[in-house]
């Protein structure tokens, strides 16, 4: 029987639920999705439990349907402004054989995890750099190979504990296991990004409802990540603001006439709007339109500007910007950061996969589709997979009712 991957993707405007099959070695086929509007959520955080979860059970039982099977458990990405990183280091000596093997690499990323936290903070991520084996430094993956000590620089990425809780809690409600919470741009990568890019050097820029997600690649490897509290919805906000129309209607005139070029659009081109204090539509200029989005998405993108160079990376990402999310659908808005940032930018479209629906091969879809490749790639490497494909789903069950009676 196929395995069984599925993703959820709980975000500020929508929650997409996603089941697909691993049919081949590192090969995944799409069998289900569902999708609905994201209620009780602000900035990507969960602000209202019941509603949260209400929305996120609309859109995994339209995934269930498609895929005529329940999901059990998932992988389920986060993000917010509560997330954090910080650089951390472990060393481990190395077992008796002397041969780095996948649980010296598991033991030295939990001696990374050893860092002091708030006590309102809990541990994510521990996201290796390098690893060194002895001399041997900036190692992308140490296993085979031989030597005394193995060491690992790496990422740390905490949240707010009230806020990683809420969100366990809306899934959970629904008889789903959270197999594993992953960072929403690090699962965004996975899906746009090439390994060139990776290893020269790129910054993936997740353009969100709530939130823009900054995820710097190098080597290889995540280097920097932060969250920016601004997104599609503070454009959406200012066009409402500046004509003075509902917030819906705003909304649905970004998307069909919004422009993050004013220059692009032609003077004389008129739209229509529902504003208030009006019996019926109103008529105003498109470039009026595109000049409201223009000025927010400049800030939009200064803002991930100067966290380039505050992080320390500026310069050491010739493969520019990959831009991702709702937002990054905005006509425009590549030529803008291109010009703003006189960087290569690009538009990262999610990875194709075996019997992908055109819906999904969209730029607001890459967390989704970036969720299960992240867990093919952990679950394979880590042989999950293949232990699992011999075990009966009683012996499944068994297997989890034995690991719940372990201590920690």
């Amino acid at each position: 029987m196929a395995d069984t991957i599925c993703a959820i993707d709980v975000g500020t405007t929508k929650v997409c639920a996603i089941i697909a099959e691993v049919v081949g070695e590192e090969r995944l086929e799409i069998v289900g999705y569902g999708r609905a509007a994201s209620d009780g959520m602000t900035k990507g955080v969960v602000t209202n439990v019941a509603a949260a979860t209400a929305a996120i059970g609309q859109a995994v039982e339209e995934a269930e349907q498609a895929a005529d099977r329940s999901i059990g458990r998932a992988y389920v990405g986060i993000a917010g402004s509560h997330i954090q990183a910080q650089p951390s280091k472990g060393a481990v000596p190395i077992g008796r054989n002397r041969i780095v093997s996948a649980e010296d690499v598991a033991r030295v990323k939990e001696a990374a995890r050893a860092i002091a936290l708030p006590h309102n903070r809990e541990i994510i991520h521990v996201v290796p750099r390098s690893y060194a084996v002895d001399e041997q430094e900036d190692l992308q993956e140490p296993i085979g190979m031989h030597g005394f000590r193995l060491a690992v620089d790496a990422q740390v990425i905490s949240g707010a504990t009230g806020a990683v809780r809420n969100l366990l809690r809306c899934i959970q409600t629904h008889g789903i296991e959270v197999e594993e919470l992953v960072l929403e741009p690090l699962a965004s990568g996975e899906a746009v990004l090439t390994e060139a890019e990776r290893d020269m050097g790129v910054a993936v820029v997740d353009m969100g409802g709530g939130t823009t997600d900054l995820a710097m690649f190098m080597k290889g490897s995540l280097w920097h990540t932060m969250v920016v509290d601004v997104g599609g919805q503070h454009l959406t906000h200012d066009l409402a603001v500046g004509l003075g129309a509902p917030f819906e209607a705003a909304e649905q005139l970004k998307l069909r006439f919004g422009s993050a070029l004013a220059s692009r659009v032609p003077p004389d081109q008129d739209v229509t709007v529902d504003v208030f204090g009006e019996n019926g539509p109103s008529t105003v200029p498109r470039q009026l339109v595109a000049e409201i989005l223009e000025v927010r998405a400049e800030e939009m993108i200064d803002l991930v500007l100067r966290e380039i160079k505050r992080s320390g990376y500026d310069g050491l990402a010739p493969a520019g910007l990959v831009l991702t999310g709702g937002s990054a659908q905005l006509p425009g808005l590549r030529e803008l950061a291109r010009q703003m940032t006189q960087m290569p930018v690009r538009v990262g479209i999610p990875a194709s996969l075996a019997k992908m629906p055109p819906d999904l091969r969209t730029p607001d879809n890459a967390t989704g589709v970036g969720l299960l490749l992240w867990a093919m790639h952990n679950q394979w490497l880590s042989g999950d997979f293949s232990e699992r494909r011999q075990r009966s789903p009683f012996m499944e069950r068994v297997m989890r009712w034995l690991k719940n009676l372990l201590p920690g």
